[in-house]
């Protein structure tokens, strides 16, 4: 199956509220090759065990299309200040260093999302990433 998706299950890390708005992004990973996926994997094993602990998550999922190296990330956060605060922490903030140089170019999208739509499907996710760029999901 060379061109099968593999979903990792939806990961909830605290409960959403129903009658509250939250912060949905979508990330769009592409590696330029695939000498570089056990160092990817590796590091996604430390940012998983990261997002375990991190306060402001609500919940998350990855995607990969591992033959054609291609991997996207779908997550849920109480706001835009808990996103950041991730981004900016380790393991994170050195995976961006170490595997930005073998990323082609990457894609992000964000939007508003109730509690009650959580967990997100990855087929609406996708159709706002098409709308987003303008073209078909990457």
């Amino acid at each position: 199956m060379r061109g099968a998706m593999v979903d990792l299950p939806w990961q909830s890390v605290h409960a959403a509220n129903h009658q509250r708005q939250y912060l949905a992004l979508l990330s769009y990973l592409p590696l330029k090759g695939y000498r570089k996926m056990w160092m990817f994997s590796r590091h996604v094993r430390a940012i998983r065990r990261q997002l375990a602990r991190t306060p402001g998550l609500i919940g998350y999922s990855l995607r990969a299309k591992l033959f054609r190296h291609r991997f996207w990330t779908l997550s849920v956060w109480e706001d835009n200040a808990a996103l950041t605060a991730f981004v900016r922490n380790e393991p994170h903030r050195m995976t961006m260093g170490a595997l930005g140089p073998h990323m082609d170019a990457t894609a992000f999208v964000r939007w508003d999302v109730m509690g009650s739509d959580v967990p997100l499907s990855w087929d609406e996710a996708m159709r706002r990433s098409a709308a987003e760029s303008g073209r078909g999901a990457p």
